[in-house]
Order: C-alpha cells, then structure tokens, then sequence
C-alpha cells in the first residue's frame, strides 16, 4: 500500500476544471512519498517532526500536554535529588518516587522511544535512494542518525541494556522478528559513540535553529562516554552484560570522553559565556536565558513564546517564587543542605553556622553575604531582589509579647511572606536559575526561554572527571579553575575525584544532571537515603518599625520531607522495564530488583 505524509496546504483555484481534469490530478491535502524524499524541505519537515517528539531533551521531564505544557513534571529529575523536593506534598516526585516507592509497574521518568526510532529508521531508509544532492542527503541523515543516537542514549541511562533496532520493521514480519531481546549495556553506548563519529564529518559547524552541529555530536559522545566510562568503573555487570559495564573497558571509555570533550573546547569556537565580566552574579544568570549569539550554548531545546505557533512551557510561572507569578510558583524547594554545597567567594567551605546563626535575630542578607556569585545566581531566599522588589519567604510573625502568628495581619504586617502561599517556602529556598526575570507575573505556557540541552560548561566538567580517571590531574585543575575564574570563586590549588564532583554539583545545579550523575557514580544509595534540612524566617514585627532592616529569627528544620524521606534503592539505578512491556515482549527481561 502506497504510503502518504499529510500537510496542510492553503489553496485557491480560478475556474472550473473538467471531469477529465479533476480525474488525472492527484488530491491537493497530501504529498506522496515519492515527493517528500526527493525534496529537502520537506524531508526537513520530516525532521522537525522527529524533534517535535523528544521533549526528553528539555530538563529530561516528561510532559503532560502536547505543544506547550503547565510542567508540573518539569522539577521531577531535581526533586529525585539531593537538590530540592517538591513543595508541593501531594505530587508524586514527593509522595511516591521520592520514597522510593518506585516498583516493577514503573510509571516514574517513562521514556520507551521506539516509535521515534522508527521514524528515524524510515527516513534514513527512504534517504538511500533519495535525488537530493549529496550535500544535503549527508546532512540530513546525519542529523536523523543524531536525534536516533540521543533517543537511545536516553533510554540507555534510564534502562540500560535496550533493544538496539536500526532498521524498519515489517508490520508482517515474523514474530521472532519483531520482538527482540535487549542488546548488552555496552553495545547500546558502543553504538552511540560509534554513530556520533561516523556523522561528525557530515554535520555542518552551525546549523540552523534546533538542528545539531558536528560539535553537538562532539557534545553526545563526550557525555555518553562519561556515563559509560562511569558504569565500568563503579558499575556491577549483570543479566550477562544486559546491565553494567565490564571494567574492563573503562579507560577506552574515559579516553573518549577526554578526546571528544578535549576536541570541542579547542576547536569548536564556542567559549565560556562572559559577557558580564565585572558581574559575576549578573554574567551567570544572564547565560542561561541570553538567547542572543550565547557563545556556550552547544545545542539548545527551541521553544517560541506563548502566542507564537510552536512550543513553549511554564518554567517560569513554575519556578519563580511565590507572589510574582500567576500560580503555583515556588514550587521546587531547595534543600539548605544544598545551599551549604555553594563555597564563599574565597573558596572556604559554605557550611551554615547553625549555632550562630539560630541564636538571636537577623537580617537575612547576613546569612549568606560571603557566598560566591553563582548562589546568588541560582537560588532565591528571603529578601533576594526580584522585579524591583524582594522575595518574601518567611512563615511567622513574632508579635512585640513574644507570640507567634501565622495567619491574617498584625498592625498592617502580614502573618506569612507572599512566597509561602500554599507552603511555597517550606524549605526556605527556591530556583533562581532559568528564571526570566523580566517576565512580569508569568502564566501557564508564558516562557520562551530556549533550554541549553549541551554547554560548554558541561563539556569542561566531563572533561576534567575524565583526566581525573586518567590520571591528568594538572589538566583537571586547569579545567576546574578556568570554570571557577568564571564564576568568581578562588581558584583551586589541588584536585581530586571529590572537588570534581563538587564543580559539578554547583556549576550544573538544576540543569537535570545531579540524580544521573549519582546514579552514574553508583553513590545514590547513600547520598539519597538521608534526611534534608530546610531553613525556616520568622519576621520580628519589631524590626518592621526600626527603621532599619527588617530581623528575622532563623530556624532549621532537620527533616523537611517529613514522613517521605527520600529512598533509593539498589534496585533504582536502573528504572524497571515494567511489567506491561516484559508481558507484551517475553524476551525483553526485567532489571534486577524488580519483582515480577
């Protein structure tokens, strides 16, 4: 049976044709295959459809609608972290997955790409005889080979061993045909790397919007080396390779990584983003919504704008804090444990002082003044400057007797900030990063803000977890201070596996990296199986008639998920095929831990 790709067509005719007429003309609403493969516009229709599709690239969140999205998913892989929990209790990140409650059924960060693949595999396999000049018919197949290598590297990561299907299936083919078994973790990433070099060459140096660059595939393989190379070196293998990676093979794997990544920072013309040298604050928020020549975005995640045709989200009105949105802002509540992650500016630890800082009152600029720039930058608290006002987090008002109130108004002062509507403060502390500043009371599908998939940022910290592995600690120095330069932190004297770790932490803090990079280094069971802390502002009514800075008394909380402290399970370094799909495809076996 002929196979058509419809489009939407505007038409206008002058006149009436005659029978014969209409009879030999074919119909105006569609287009032939014999057509779309013949013409590059229309195969690059193909594409953009493919794209459309890997909403996995855009904070590695699923969403719940099609073009455009409220993102309730959107904080899923930061609140799965020891970066933050869901403000909100009734969510599932924070009841259910958190907890650990994550079993053979799945339903959690589900990503089962076959049916892009196989639109990949149709199009690489209608390309082959294609009349599109070579130049074009190069390009276009590498990039439908890149966006097939990145569905499979997401999957990869959440599953390990997949079925690795690089042709089109015939709906009457066989059933030993159709239903394969899952390929060995390793041949999965092999192929990744593999493909990532085999169309490095056919790729152009810029591209147009959306579409990978020869550094983008640069960017793949330098990240998919990494995970890889982790998995041989602290991974167990099991189910005969279909999980894990021998440790054998771990230095081929850290050896790419360090190439490619080595490769892209020298060759590739991108740079760190430093547009702002003399604001350090202001140059590291500025990077991640500057859209304009950004010289560190490797590949970015487009989206269009609320009114505009095409995609957008909700990141703002999700993220920003509460009071200076539609809704529901506030809704990713960072972790005081991660706040003390962030160094002072002279590189001493950034530990909060407990002790001193729970005795007496306070105003809140004092609790972190020494912080370097990229807290600032990245996370939000009481008073943090924000559209000309401040962010209003605290959760009591201590009256001139000494009670407490946390409802109403007392002599005009209210009770609670306007950022702990519906417990939007409940640890203290929300996302600043990503955020739009200049966004005035964002809504639902308001945000434009394209979303860095690769930066050179990343490929720095790859690299220099690399050279760590191989034994080049002067080059993992240089990496680790050329990055901290940037950011307005005191440089490092020495370096080992942990300060890497560390960079990172700070560096990529809720870009949807930390709970893969725990995984990967196979230390979730210990990093994500403890209690939290959060910090808690109580204005003293007082201090609001002093003239001078408003105090707060300061208090942490040393559990803020309560009764669903995180849990993770030697089982949840890889998700569970699920029952559903071992049950549709015998030969596809189950990971390890979960019951059947």
């Amino acid at each position: 049976m002929k196979k058509f790709l419809k489009i939407t067509l505007i038409a206008m005719f002058i006149g009436f044709p005659s029978c014969s007429d209409l009879l030999e003309k074919q119909p105006i609403d569609i287009i032939s295959d014999a057509v779309v493969w013949d013409d590059t516009r229309l195969v690059e229709a193909y594409l953009d459809q493919i794209f459309s599709e890997m909403l996995f690239m855009f904070s590695e969140s699923p969403w719940e609608d099609g073009i455009g999205s409220h993102l309730w998913g959107i904080h899923d892989k930061i609140c799965m972290s020891d970066e933050a929990r869901h403000a909100f209790p009734w969510y599932p990140v924070y009841a259910t997955w958190g907890r650990g409650l994550l079993n053979v059924g799945g339903g959690f960060d589900e990503y089962w790409l076959y049916p892009t693949i196989r639109s990949c595999n149709e199009m690489l396999e209608k390309m082959e005889t294609s009349a599109i000049d070579d130049a074009n018919k190069k390009r276009l197949i590498a990039t439908a080979r890149w966006a097939r290598a990145m569905c499979y590297f997401a999957m990869v990561k959440r599953y390990g061993g997949i079925p690795l299907i690089t042709v089109v299936q015939k709906i009457d083919a066989l059933p030993e045909d159709l239903f394969l078994p899952r390929n060995r973790e390793v041949d999965v990433y092999d192929f990744i790397i593999n493909e990532m070099d085999f169309i490095f060459e056919d790729l152009e140096p810029a591209a147009a919007g959306g579409y990978p660059t020869k550094w983008a595939a640069l960017a793949l393989k330098s990240r998919a080396a990494l995970y890889a190379a982790s998995i041989a070196t602290w991974g167990t293998v099991q189910l005969d390779g279909i999980t894990g990676i021998p440790a054998t093979e771990k230095n081929r794997f850290w050896t790419a990584c360090y190439e490619a990544s080595d490769m892209l920072i020298h060759n590739s013309g991108h740079s760190l983003y430093n547009k702002y040298p003399e604001d350090k604050i202001m140059n590291f928020r500025q990077l991640f919504v500057d859209e304009n020549s950004n010289p560190e975005s490797i590949y970015a995640f487009q989206f269009t704008g609320q009114d505009a045709v095409g995609f957008n989200h909700g990141w703002d009105m999700f993220t920003s804090p509460q009071g200076f949105t539609a809704w529901a802002g506030g809704s990713c509540a960072v972790y005081l444990d991660m706040v003390e992650e962030f160094e002072n500016a002279d590189g001493s630890p950034g530990t909060f002082d407990e002790d001193k800082y729970t005795a007496g009152l306070w105003d809140a600029d004092e609790l972190f003044a020494h912080k370097e720039p990229r807290f600032f930058a990245s996370i939000y608290t009481q008073n943090t400057p924000f559209q000309g006002k401040t962010v209003d987090y605290y959760t009591s008002l201590i009256l001139p007797d000494n009670s407490v109130i946390r409802e109403g108004f007392y002599e005009g002062v209210r009770a609670q900030g306007l950022g702990n509507y519906d417990g939007g403060a409940v640890s203290g502390f929300g996302i600043l990063k990503y955020v739009d500043e200049s966004k005035i009371n964002p809504g639902n599908w308001s945000s434009d803000t394209d979303w860095m998939v690769f930066r050179l940022g990343e490929i720095y910290l790859n690299m220099a977890e690399a050279c760590v592995e191989l034994g080049r600690d002067g080059e993992a120095l240089n990496l680790l201070n050329t990055i901290r330069e940037r950011a307005g932190v005191a440089q490092l004297t020495s370096v080992d596996r942990e300060k890497v770790r560390h960079e990172r932490k700070i560096e990529l803090a809720f870009e949807s990296h930390r709970w893969y990079d725990l995984r990967r280094w196979r230390i979730a069971t210990t990093e994500l199986s403890k209690p939290f802390k959060g910090l808690v502002y109580s204005l003293d009514y007082n201090s609001t008639n002093s003239g001078g800075p408003w105090k707060f008394k300061i208090s942490v909380t040393p559990n803020v998920d309560g009764d669903n402290e995180k849990r993770f399970f030697e089982r949840h370094y890889y998700l569970p095929i699920s029952s559903w799909r071992t049950s549709n495809n015998p030969k596809l076996v189950e990971n390890p831990g979960y019951s059947q």
